[in-house]
């Protein structure tokens, strides 16, 4: 039997679902290398050579046990605790391997599975990895609400397009909710394994934004990823299997490449102004739905710094600001993603005249085109706002960004001092939209963030609904 590394992660999902995370990776334009391996076994009575594990929500939620099993003499245990449960309120885990594994030659990856009283699995599914910190959804697939019952059965996860898995890290991975009421319960796996079934037929793509035409204006040169979306498949047991996939599996195509072209996988980089309709293929079938893109170009900056915060620095407490010795913050870039599929959110750090601030710009969530999603992050030094009465933020919305009617939206988060304790989240709507071309200084009472029950443990600043384009600067607690 081999051995397995075990890699321990507690991890929050807050708003949005951890695991619809679209985290793209560094594409090597060099050739892949050759001769990965093509092991198709992950579980048989043990681990295949190299596979790693990482635990996500309560992260002993996995075990091995050797009185249940399918065949053989060892399973996969699975244990989903409670809701109140004080150290973690799902189980969540992904196996993977460090050096990556060519599945080209196989079309599912197949599992035996049955439950301690039936119930439904959240989410499983492939290609999403944490390999030495770097996060890789570029191929993820994800089997939605898996329906268990208390006899070994066997399940199929189809690969969408193997051809694109010549170099795939993420094996496998779950993440699952305690069933209806908040219990928890018991789930196996046995005999996981990748497999070429010549019986998986009839593959129907399903829609990109929602199968229509969409016009999408005043966009700026950049990377812009497009929507993850459905794809269905005819299994051997006859029934039609429905999964979700990373927009990396779809082929894309410009009407004018010199405005705008495929890049990374799933990605069109826009390049200059004018105007292309971006459409897209799974494998040889058309995907309903299209991209019309009107690029401005170069993205339009503030002219003038935001304005010098004139408070004594012992009455703050900073998270970004030139003026004060800002907080220990684990990452401004965001790291959610909305859980509709095709969201992600970039981000930069400018300067002007000597003077740092933040950019977030979306042009992603085309569908919707309502919301810049950003998550500030601070977990691993919570910040103790109790004696601070509001928090401020200098924030700057160019006047060609899409959605300039949003009415922005605010959250702080705090975990309480016994993490998975009395957790709360604070939520504050600002009664109208931003202006434009100017910088907007927001003065907020901490008293204004509905539901947040301590300010003592904070760990999260989160950015919802904004326009499409903003620029922050002197995001500070103070009294």
């Amino acid at each position: 039997m081999k051995n397995i590394k075990l890699y321990y992660y507690a991890i929050v999902s807050i708003v949005f679902s951890m695991l619809t995370t679209s985290c793209e990776r560094n594409v090597d334009e060099l050739p892949y290398a050759t001769n990965y391996d093509t092991t198709p076994e992950l579980f048989m009575d043990g681990f295949s050579a190299g596979l790693d594990y990482a635990a996500w929500g309560k992260v002993t939620n996995f075990s091995l046990d050797y009185n249940e099993k399918y065949s053989g003499t060892a399973s996969m245990k699975f244990e989903v605790p409670n809701a109140n449960d004080p150290f973690g309120i799902t189980a969540g885990g992904v196996f993977q391997v460090a050096s990556a594994r060519d599945l080209t030659s196989y079309n599912v990856l197949s599992f035996w599975a049955k439950a301690s009283e039936p119930d439904t699995l959240s989410t499983l599914g492939f290609g999403n990895s944490v390999v030495k910190g770097v996060e890789d959804a570029t191929y993820k697939v994800t089997l939605n609400n898996l329906i268990v019952t208390t006899a070994w059965t066997k399940y199929y996860i189809p690969i969408p397009d193997a051809s694109k898995l010549k170099h795939e890290k993420g094996m496998f991975y779950y993440w699952v909710d305690p069933r209806k009421g908040g219990k928890g319960f018991t789930f196996w796996i046995d005999e996981l394994k990748f497999e070429n079934l010549g019986t998986i037929a009839h593959t129907t793509p399903g829609d990109i934004y929602a199968g229509k035409d969409q016009i999408l204006n005043n966009v700026e040169s950049g990377d812009y990823k497009m929507p993850d979306l459905t794809a269905t498949f005819n299994l051997p047991s006859g029934i039609n299997q429905s999964i979700t996939l990373s927009s990396g599996y779809l082929t894309l195509a410009s009407s004018n490449p010199s405005v705008a072209a495929a890049s990374k996988p799933g990605t069109y980089s826009v390049l200059r102004a004018g105007s292309t309709l971006i459409t897209a293929k799974l494998g040889d079938k058309s995907v309903k739905g299209s991209l019309l893109v009107n690029s401005i170009g170069a993205p339009q900056l503030p002219s003038v710094s935001a304005p010098t915060p004139a408070l004594a620095s012992a009455n703050v407490i900073s998270l970004y600001s030139d003026s004060y010795k800002n907080s220990n913050i684990d990452s401004y870039e965001p790291f959610w993603t909305w859980s509709g599929g095709g969201f992600t959110t970039d981000f930069a750090f400018y300067n002007i005249s000597g003077n740092n601030y933040l950019r977030y710009s979306n042009y992603n969530d085309t569908y919707n085109q309502k919301k810049v999603l950003v998550a500030i992050s601070f977990e691993s030094t919570p910040v103790d706002a109790s004696a601070m009465t509001h928090i401020h933020l200098d924030v700057w919305v160019p006047a060609l960004s899409p959605n300039l009617t949003n009415k922005p939206t605010l959250s702080l988060e705090d975990w309480s001092a016994n993490y998975g304790g009395s957790n709360t989240m604070g939520v504050y709507n600002h009664p109208t939209a931003l202006p434009t071309n100017q910088w907007v200084s927001l003065d907020i009472p901490l008293s204004s963030f509905a539901g947040l029950a301590s300010k003592a443990h904070l760990v999260h600043l989160v950015f919802d609904n904004f326009p499409t384009v903003i620029y922050v600067d002197n995001i500070y607690f103070h009294k």
